[in-house]
């Protein structure tokens, strides 16, 4: 339970509660990303484009998307990304360090494929850091560079973007209602009977966020 102020929108704070506070809160909270940095989101989910809104509210110059979906990586640029890649064409670590001249300040790893969460160790700049959130199977391994992990370039698991709900949430929702964190962009409303669509839409990434209006 989260107390929220009164002229909140209700309807749409539900994903508030998971993919959206994780992906804000793995930029805003766990890794702290400064003005003028530069970070790239692998993978362009709710997780992944809440990522790309909290990178914005930070003061992010250069954001960069990753996703193979061109629908949301036309999302992602709506809501502030800077750049796109759409890995099933290019080489996400080479046109990374390309964009960046040598790497990104900072990666957030969302997708939990590990031939991805090495790509975005694999673009960090020195003493970059990487987030992961994906969240992978148990045994689930992955393998690194050591030579380039050496420069003092960092790995650091994200839960929920160590957010603590009372105190994150009604700041994500002072930051909506400023039209700064335009997360209602992620959602489209279904009525319960058509939760069969608002399923597939999701699972076939037509829909980032499908939110079920229960009717009498």
């Amino acid at each position: 339970m989260v107390k929220v102020r009164p002229d909140a929108p209700l309807e749409i704070l539900g994903p508030l509660g998971c993919g959206v506070q994780t992906g804000a809160g793995g930029v805003l909270n766990s890794l702290q990303v400064e003005a003028g940095s530069s970070i790239a989101i692998f993978g362009a989910g709710s997780v992944g484009l809440s990522a790309v809104m909290g990178a914005v509210v930070a003061g992010c110059t250069t954001i960069i998307a990753v996703d193979i979906k061109p629908g949301r990586l036309s999302l992602a640029l709506e809501l502030g990304a800077t750049h796109t890649i759409n890995s099933a064409d290019d080489d996400p670590v080479k046109a990374i360090k390309d964009i960046t001249g040598g790497g990104v300040d900072y990666a957030v790893e969302t997708s939990a494929l590990p031939a991805v969460f090495r790509q975005a160790v694999d673009s960090l700049t020195i003493m970059g850091v990487c987030g992961l959130i994906g969240g992978a199977s148990p045994g689930v391994e992955v393998s690194f560079d050591m030579s380039h992990l050496l420069f003092g370039r960092t790995i650091r698991g994200i839960i929920q973007g160590d957010s603590v709900p009372d105190l994150f949430i009604p700041r994500l929702i002072d930051l909506h209602l400023q039209g700064r964190f335009p997360f209602d962009r992620l959602i489209k409303f279904y009525t319960l009977d058509e939760i069969n669509q608002a399923c597939t839409a999701s699972e076939e990434g037509v829909v980032v966020k499908p939110v079920l209006r229960l009717t009498a």
